[in-house]
């Protein structure tokens, strides 16, 4: 972030040395004042019109850059734009290049890392639940209260795009959910098998059982 102040002395700065001989030709500093982009060599003096040299727009700047190409100049320059702060004073603010600011969220993330396939890669989940190995193997991952998660994709999440791939999904949270009776249908045909829940059977007598004949215990009571 620089001033006014600032600025001044980057306009005026002089004495380049030898080693800048080749390059204090080449315009270093480009300044952008509300809608005009101006183009400065701050190793020459300050002539109307030719330094700064002004763009009007962004098309012009486009096209000096084409020029510039075509005959194998490649100048880097800062790029400053003038901004007002919360005093009201005016300020110049680095920016990457004029057009693309980044004056808030990036325009790209690497929030989550990609395989050869461009596919993201999973991040393990944090859960006490399934800590503690061999001893809390194959749990359901524990509720989180907190949103330790949020806006990463976890191997949870990976699970639940594996649905996705298949032409229809008895997951009801999928876009191609094939329905109530499809997600019926796969109940029934037992692939939700290992996960039905069921109430256990306490009292297994060996032989046959009587209930009218009387004896000195009583039978056992159901608590579920």
């Amino acid at each position: 972030m620089y001033n006014k102040q600032d600025m001044e002395s980057l306009k005026n700065k002089r004495g380049a040395t030898p080693e800048q001989d080749e390059t204090s030709g080449c315009p270093n500093l480009l300044v952008r004042k509300g809608n005009v982009i101006l183009l400065y060599n701050t190793n020459l003096p300050i002539i109307e019109n030719k330094n700064p040299l002004p763009f009007y727009n962004l098309d012009e700047y486009i096209n000096y850059l084409e020029i510039q190409k075509r005959n194998g100049i490649s100048c880097p320059v800062l790029f400053l734009q003038q901004e007002n702060n919360a005093q009201g004073q005016f300020i110049y603010r680095v920016r990457p290049n004029p057009f693309d600011l980044q004056g808030g969220l990036p325009t790209t993330t690497n929030l989550y890392k990609e395989d050869t396939n461009g596919m993201p890669i999973p991040v393990p989940v944090i859960d006490a639940n399934r800590a503690n190995k061999p001893y809390n193997q194959n749990n359901y991952a524990g509720f989180d209260p907190l949103g330790l998660h949020i806006g990463t994709y976890t191997d949870l999440d990976k699970i639940h795009d594996s649905t996705k791939l298949q032409g229809e999904s008895d997951n009801p949270m999928d876009t191609n959910w094939g329905g109530v009776s499809f997600t019926q249908h796969m109940i029934d045909i037992g692939k939700y098998e290992e996960n039905n829940i069921t109430k256990p059977v306490l009292f297994q007598p060996r032989g046959y059982y009587d209930p009218s004949i009387p004896t000195g215990y009583s039978q056992p009571k159901d608590i579920i």
